[in-house]
């Protein structure tokens, strides 16, 4: 054999290669989750975020309540990751839930999406789903679902040596699916960790978090995060954290005794007396922002409206969507040329192919609301005047009493969406107050022109959206059919009929929606 059949070797070289070799499989991962954050995502986690990896490490429970902007979202779904791929391929799973598909699919999934791409991890991933080669097939080791769409019984189908299972917004996830996290998670190396806002007083979530509760508990105020404690952190991460400026924006704004303030902004759960007289207590809107729009009850026809609250003297004009019993989208606008105003209002209904729309004509809403009726074709315009008589005037001094007591019953029973509403929003619509006018228990509801006063602005959204559910002499019941319900039932079979109810875009009469069961009949 000749000296040509030979490759000169450096040992030396070879010595240090197959140390760093060596090196590189000794990190035990499933041991060290900040570790494979860095080495295989190349992130940086700050103190919380770290302690909320390694607590999922070592304790079989873990909640985390927290407030805004903590990248709480982020660090479950590196939580996610980390899990799958520390783990041998096949032996580990991942199950997600949040209370709404876009809480699913645009928060935590987007998260897990980015990481599995910049990490390059094993498989592949969409919206709500990974894969993996394991045993020579394409497995499925992780998908996220909202609540409506897990049965019990088949949360609990899912069996792994290490299972996961991450409750995202965790104060709206229902009890049902707390009972079978319990279930699917119940072998020694299985994990679940609940997460959110503490947004709630009584529930799951609110009961994990107490002292005396089995899961370890952490929390996160804004007094944690560096802006506060001044922990070193890359100055990308500072610009995504919780900032000064924003909390005393809302303290100012809600007021540092607020629900809103204490949950969202010092991460706690509301405590103090709650005002007896607020007609939409805190807790009531909380519950319904977690309530999935496409799961929620509809009434006895399909409505798509629209409601308006016109700005006088430099407010915002509101246009707020209706869609069954959730609220949609919502434009603002502030313009001092009325013409321009309806030219405005008018392309909006125009673009949601709403079939009615109702207006505050108190002011200037009058002449808008004459504007709108000529130069709109097939939408029904309606004049609301919130000052005016009640349809029932023994229960209710006026229509704007009547209407808040609509927004109540809503929200109380958790029959209407308030899942799209900002936090400002919300807190208009939870400040006002009422008081009983005489001993048959007339309903009274302070003015706008007093909440405006107490809020420091107008509370045009929520006045929006009061006019949107707004039908006169109708208090809405919790005794509604479901829109997935009515999307399956029997009565429509006919694709193009399912197509149309789930795009709300239903035939009218008079500008009136028709009753589900005349649509199509044929």
């Amino acid at each position: 054999m000749g000296s040509h059949d030979f490759k000169q070797i450096d040992p030396y070289a070879t010595a240090l290669e197959q140390l760093s070799s060596i090196g590189s499989f000794a990190v035990d991962y499933a041991a060290n989750p900040v570790q494979w954050v860095t080495d295989k995502a190349g992130d940086f986690l700050w103190s919380k975020q770290r302690d909320i990896m390694e607590a999922v490490r070592d304790y079989p429970r873990v909640a985390v309540r927290s407030c805004h902007s903590t990248g709480k979202t982020a660090t479950a779904g590196r939580v996610a990751a980390w899990w799958i791929d520390a783990h041998p391929p096949g032996e580990a799973f991942v199950l997600t839930t949040a209370p709404t598909g876009p809480q699913v699919k645009a928060l935590l999934w987007r998260e897990i999406n980015r990481l599995h791409a910049k990490a390059g991890l094993a498989g592949y991933t969409n919206l709500t789903e990974w894969y993996v080669e394991a045993n020579g097939n394409s497995e499925l080791v992780a998908f996220g679902r909202k609540p409506s769409e897990y049965s019990e019984a088949a949360f609990q189908g899912f069996h792994a040596k290490y299972v996961l299972v991450i409750m995202d917004e965790a104060s709206g996830v229902p009890s049902t699916l707390w009972n079978a996290a319990e279930s699917v998670a119940s072998n020694r190396n299985s994990r679940i960790l609940a997460i959110g806002n503490p947004d709630l007083t009584s529930g799951e979530f609110y009961d994990a978090c107490k002292d005396d509760s089995p899961y370890h508990v952490i929390h996160v105020g804004y007094q944690h995060t560096p802006a506060y404690t001044g922990e070193e952190v890359p100055e990308y991460l500072t610009d995504l954290l919780i900032s000064p400026e924003w909390v005393e924006s809302r303290r100012n704004a809600w007021g540092e005794d607020s629900a809103l303030f204490q949950a969202k902004i010092k991460g706690e759960f509301p405590s103090g007396s709650t005002d007896p007289f607020l007609i939409i207590p805190p807790e009531y809107a909380a519950q319904c922002r977690h309530l999935d729009p496409e799961d929620m009850p509809l009434p006895d026809y399909y409505v798509h409206e629209a409601g308006i609250d016109v700005g006088g003297g430099g407010d915002r004009t509101v246009v707020v969507e209706r869609v069954g019993n959730s609220v949609g989208r919502i434009e603002t606008f502030t313009v001092k040329d009325p013409m321009q105003a309806v030219g405005r209002i008018k392309h909006i209904l125009e673009d949601w192919k709403v079939t009615k729309a109702k207006i505050d004509v108190i002011g200037i809403g009058w002449g808008l609301a004459g504007s709108l009726r000529e130069s709109v074709d097939n939408i029904k315009i309606e004049g609301v005047n919130f000052a005016s008589k009640a349809s029932d005037p023994r229960k209710y001094a006026n229509v704007r009493a009547e209407a808040y007591w609509n927004a109540r019953t809503l929200s109380r029973d958790k029959t209407w969406s308030l899942a799209t509403l900002s936090d400002d929003a919300i807190d208009e619509l939870t400040c006002a107050r009422y008081e009983i006018k005489d001993s048959n228990g007339k309903i009274q509801v302070e003015s706008k022109d007093e909440i405006k006063k107490r809020l420091g602005r107008s509370p045009d959204v929520s006045d929006a959206v009061l006019l949107a559910f707004y039908e006169r002499g109708r208090v809405q019941s919790s005794s509604l059919q479901s829109s997935v319900d009515l999307y399956t039932s029997n009565t429509y079979t006919n694709a193009s009929v399912k197509r149309r109810i789930s795009h709300a875009y239903i035939p009218t009469i008079n500008g009136v929606p028709m009753p589900y069961n005349d649509i199509y009949r044929k």
